[in-house]
């Protein structure tokens, strides 16, 4: 399977942050950072943030990271960086928030 810099480089934060709430929040020791022991770890979690950064991960594994889930664009790389868990494109989440704000056309 090959991946891009920026996916590889998204992949990197995405492990991080994951490392870092095992870490910070569960006191967790996350001695060897690679993607299948933090993995292992996150089995036992029922915690919404890890529950989506692994999601991302599973995204990255099937080729599908980086793209809307709604229209299939790309999603901005820097957006990405700030939010790796991000599901939409600028676009797509602009039209989302409209419509969830209780403005009626």
């Amino acid at each position: 399977m090959s991946f891009d810099t920026q996916t590889l480089e998204i992949r990197e934060i995405i492990l991080d942050r994951i490392a870092n709430i095992l870490q910070d929040v569960y006191q967790e020791p996350v001695l060897e950072l690679t993607e299948e022991s933090i993995i292992a770890k996150l089995a036992f979690k029922g915690d919404p943030q890890l529950n989506e950064l692994r999601l991302a991960l599973d995204r990255i594994r099937r080729g599908e990271y980086g793209r809307c889930i709604f229209c299939k664009c790309s999603i901005d790389g820097e957006l990405l960086r700030r939010s790796p868990t991000t599901h939409f494109c600028s676009r797509c989440a602009n039209i989302l928030r409209y419509r969830t704000s209780g403005v009626q056309s």
